[in-house]
């Protein structure tokens, strides 16, 4: 949208009064200073005082002022508003000068010269700020003004960017008919510049009231006016708004290639705030034909480029786009930050019709979030500002929303109802692209109904639409739904082409996106062909059991499980050497020392706790963005490439990794079944129908229930100890008669087991499952694995000798973690123990990188709302998982001995995100952590029968082994013993 004021046509005086200030008394012995010079030299310094000038100098150095205003319009936001404050200064003077009673007639008409440019350039100042009704308002001051000195066309010049003011606060009709006075003026004056920027701006009017083919005219006909008048940067705008209005119509080959055009001529001429529009307005195009990578590389660099230039409209508005891209993606926390951000930004610009429909996708966001309630108020409100405006595509918008929710929620035959009304409302505002997607839905509905036979002829065709029209994310859709339209038909084989094209389409759309959030948010919300092969490969098992259908089995379940982790185990730890990203990290430790210091005196301000949430979001949304704006630059190809190799599951590969008394178990679940497979050196058994998933969930909670009974120590419950220890066993002997009692044929003859559990069992505590006479760990050498991916990689990097160890503990929180620490250190010829205000994070980030055993023993905090920010307590602040990853560590053994370092969140499909994949990632073979709070005095205990084994040779599963078969003979409730275990495999 072109906002830019007109150049002044009159020319300027050629001369001007000496002038009465000291600083400039060489003038007065010589000519008058040149206007343009005298308003840079103002507008570099500051000053209190203006010099006093006749009414022809003064109104020489007004209109430099304006030209001055006008040429840093998009670039300097400051220029513009000191330039706005000495035209006011200028003015005030001139109608004090003009009140007395020996001025001239003259100096009252120069006066109001005067006094119309400042309104101009108060109106000018205004728009670069965002602040669009006062800058339509001094644009209006100012257009009366000229009226007022019988100027029509300086009048008609400054409602050029009155109409764009007015059309984005949702005036529409006001700012038509302001268009149309100012155009006949031009016009008549012969003026094509001006007559081309109206013509652009009513382009942009007639975009933000969705009448594309009428918007497209108006942006031809402004680019044939600036073309003959070789006004490049308005060309540049009117090619930028062509290629929106024909991406609006679909046709999108032609609106690439303007974008294209557009952006190069930006660089060629030194237009950066173009180049941003150009990168904006393509990687919207990009993002609806599902080139994820593009587009969110374009919004990151359009969000910078506004950002450097001090745009805040502009930045608000590519800050929704940005929002929009995570919304598709499924990374819906960060989308809806970002939206309230952004909603914020539109009130207080007053920007009506942007907060209506950055309220529509809030509402959409919060519905995939499953807060139904706040999504419906969210759309409600939106169909409320949309019906003020009068806006049809925004109402039709809002039905495909509302439909969208109701899918979300289960009611099928709302959404199909909702989805019909939608599709009516964007034929009626001729929007193909919003038919196809309520089409898409009313499908989607009709095959959750179950009316496959219906929804079945409505994806092929769908899906032809999609295609023809490049809209990939939704063939995607249209794809899957056939797919499992198939599969819910009995046509097997088309259902089993269908899914895997879409599962192929998927993982190519995968793995460019940078970044392990936006890869398993992305996953998350593309499970459905995923789950659709499962079904067909269990079918064919159910058909012919046998190795070559489990092996299917297996591979389905695990194609799903820590993608994004294995692929970051194979490529290694990107670089991270931004200095904005550092300065964050620093403002962020800051406050989170001085919210554990509020913590340790009673509790810390509502406001400093806000504060720090605010700035872990901040920090990972930049991380993101220094992500995206990488993957800009031209060397983004060849890092697509060096992504995309083969990383298929080799179960044979696996096996030959085993040993004879080795096994790994994988449960699966699908639909209510929990199923398991269990794979050994010289076979492989899928074992069906283990156990309602219902009941396992139930007896996973009634576990940590009774687990939970310990969580404040065992004194305060000492007296009924065995009791408790009791009630416990029992429940644990429920979940073992449901998950691993069906197994124990098939592990005959086994000693060690690594478990890939499936989402929900990730925190069971596979050690202290008891069979009525004795736990797991009294029979097996466990470890635990999140996928069979990870398995294999950690099967072929076991943990370095455990010679050189370094040990941190913070006992002032933890009485027993100095001692342990210390300890722990002493039994080891190459030791190091840093202790109470040794045991620094930067201690750790200095020392780690030569450690064969790392031990960490201090206060830990889980943090389910955000697992990046899971953390360790050292004595000078949190240690988190978002810095673990940065590490540099050898293939060490881990040992987090502290309270919930086990737990994990997640992240999309079986994604688990917390402290042991960071250490992971940040190079260790094998971490140790717990998955409840644990008791210090019997941790450190434990922790010495645990390194007296580890130093005899044994690896780190047998150790713990070992150590937690010693404590429980004297500490039987397994809350006690049984907290602990080794990520990773033996």
């Amino acid at each position: 949208m072109s906002g830019a004021p007109s150049a002044p046509q009159a020319p300027l005086p050629a001369s001007a009064a000496p002038v009465e200030r000291a600083a400039d008394t060489a003038a007065l012995a010589g000519p008058a200073p040149d206007p343009a010079a005298l308003a840079e030299r103002w507008l570099a310094q500051a000053v209190d005082t203006l010099p006093r000038l006749d009414a022809v100098a003064t109104a020489g150095l007004a209109w430099a002022l304006k030209h001055a205003a006008y040429e840093a319009w998009r670039s300097d936001l400051p220029r513009v508003q000191r330039a706005a404050a000495l035209l006011r200064a200028l003015a005030a003077q001139g109608a004090e000068a003009s009140g007395s009673a020996a001025s001239a007639g003259g100096s009252a008409s120069a006066a109001g010269e005067v006094g119309a440019l400042a309104d101009w350039v108060d109106g000018m100042a205004a728009l670069a700020a965002g602040q669009m009704a006062d800058g339509a308002a001094a644009l209006a001051r100012s257009a009366t003004a000229w009226h007022a000195l019988q100027r029509p066309l300086e009048a008609a010049q400054t409602q050029v960017s009155r109409v764009m003011a007015l059309s984005m606060l949702g005036r529409y009709d006001e700012a038509a008919a302001c268009a149309d006075e100012a155009l006949h003026t031009f016009t008549a004056a012969g003026d094509r510049v001006a007559a081309g920027k109206i013509s652009l701006n009513l382009g942009s009017l007639q975009m933000r009231r969705d009448d594309y083919p009428a918007a497209a005219r108006h942006y031809r006909q402004a680019a044939v006016l600036f073309a003959r008048v070789r006004d490049t940067e308005h060309s540049v705008m009117a090619d930028i708004g062509s290629g929106d209005a024909l991406a609006a119509q679909g046709v999108f080959d032609e609106a690439l290639r303007l974008y294209a055009r557009a952006r190069m001529r930006s660089e060629q001429h030194g237009l950066p705030h173009l180049s941003g529009l150009a990168d904006e307005s393509s990687a919207l195009l990009h993002l609806a034909r599902g080139a994820f990578d593009t587009a969110l590389a374009g919004l990151a660099q359009a969000r910078q480029t506004y950002t450097r230039l001090q745009m805040p409209q502009p930045l608000a508005t590519a800050e929704k786009q940005l929002a929009d891209a995570y919304l598709q993606l499924n990374l819906l926390p960060e989308a809806l930050a970002l939206y309230d951000q952004c909603l914020a930004a539109m009130l207080a610009l007053d920007l009506p019709d942007d907060a209506a429909w950055t309220q529509l996708a809030r509402g959409r966001t919060l519905a995939a979030l499953r807060r139904g309630d706040d999504a419906a108020r969210a759309l409600a409100d939106a169909a409320d500002r949309f019906a003020q405006a009068d806006n049809a595509p925004g109402a039709a918008a809002v039905a495909l929303a509302q439909a969208e929710h109701a899918l979300a929620a289960g009611d099928a035959p709302r959404a199909a109802e909702r989805a019909a009304h939608a599709v009516a409302a964007h034929t009626a505002c001729a929007l193909p692209e919003g038919v196809l997607r309520a089409q898409l839905l009313q499908a989607e509905a009709g095959l959750r109904a179950g009316q496959a036979d219906a929804a079945r002829p409505a994806f092929t065709a769908l899906l032809a639409q999609a295609e023809a029209q490049s809209l990939q994310a939704l063939a995607l859709r249209c794809r899957s739904g056939l797919g499992l339209a198939a599969l819910a038909l009995g046509d097997d084989a088309t259902a089993a082409a269908t899914l895997q094209a879409a599962v192929d389409q998927a993982d190519a759309l995968w793995r460019m996106l940078p970044g392990d959030d936006l890869r398993g948010a992305f996953l998350a919300d593309q499970l459905g062909p995923h789950q659709g092969l499962l079904a067909l490969a269990l079918r064919a098992h159910d058909r012919q059991p046998g190795a070559a259908t489990a092996t299917q089995v297996l591979q389905r379940l695990d194609a799903v499980r820590a993608r994004a982790l294995a692929l970051r185990l194979r490529h290694g730890q990107p670089a991270d050497s931004d200095p904005a990203t550092h300065d964050l990290r620093t403002r962020l430790h800051w406050l989170q020392r001085r919210v554990q210091q509020q913590a340790d005196e009673g509790d810390a301000a509502p406001t400093l706790r806000a504060a720090l949430a605010q700035a872990e979001r901040t920090l990972l949304e930049h991380a993101r963005s220094q992500r995206l704006l990488a993957r800009a630059q031209p060397a983004a190809p060849a890092a697509a490439a060096h992504w995309a190799d083969d990383d298929r599951l080799d179960l044979a590969a696996l096996q030959a990794l085993l040993a004879d008394d080795q096994t790994i178990v994988v449960h699966g679940r699908h639909g209510d079944e929990l199923l398991a497979g269990v794979l050994r050196r010289d076979g492989l058994q899928l074992l069906r129908r283990l156990a309602p998933w219902a009941e396992v969930q139930a007896a996973v909670r009634a576990v940590r229930f009774q687990l939970d009974a310990l969580r404040h120590g065992v004194a305060p419950v000492q007296a009924h100890l065995p009791m408790l220890t009791q009630r416990a066993n029992h429940r644990l002997q429920q979940l073992h008669a449901l998950v691993w009692a069906p197994l124990l044929p098939a592990l005959a003859g086994t000693q060690q087991v690594l478990v890939v559990p499936t989402a929900g069992l990730a925190q069971v505590p596979w050690a202290a499952l008891h069979d009525g006479q004795q736990p797991l760990v009294q029979r097996w050498r466990l470890a635990q694995a999140p996928s069979l991916r990870i398995a294999a990689w950690a099967l072929q990097r076991p943990p370095a000798a455990p010679r050189r160890l370094l040990a941190l503990g913070d006992g002032t929180r933890l009485p027993h973690a100095g001692r342990e620490a210390a300890a722990v250190a002493a039994g080891f010829a190459d030791g190091l123990a840093l202790v109470d205000a040794q045991a620094t994070v930067a201690a750790l980030q200095q020392r780690s990188g030569q450690a064969d055993v790392l031990h960490l023993a201090c206060h830990a905090k889980f943090r389910a709302d955000n697992p990046m920010f899971a953390a360790l307590q050292l004595h000078d602040g949190l240690f988190t998982a978002e810095q673990a990853e940065r590490l540099q560590l050898r293939p060490a053994t881990v040992v987090l001995s502290a309270c919930d370092t086990g737990l994990a969140g997640e992240a999309g499909g079986d994604e688990q995100v917390g402290l042991v994949r960071a250490f992971l990632l940040a190079g260790a073979a094998r971490v140790v952590a717990s998955g409840w709070p644990v008791d210090d005095a019997v941790t450190a205990a434990l922790m010495a029968r645990f390194y007296d084994a580890l130093r005899t040779g044994a690896g780190p599963a047998a150790a713990l082994q070992q150590a937690q078969q010693q404590l429980m003979a004297t500490q039987p409730h397994p809350a006690l013993w049984a907290g602990f275990a080794v990520h990773g495999a033996w």
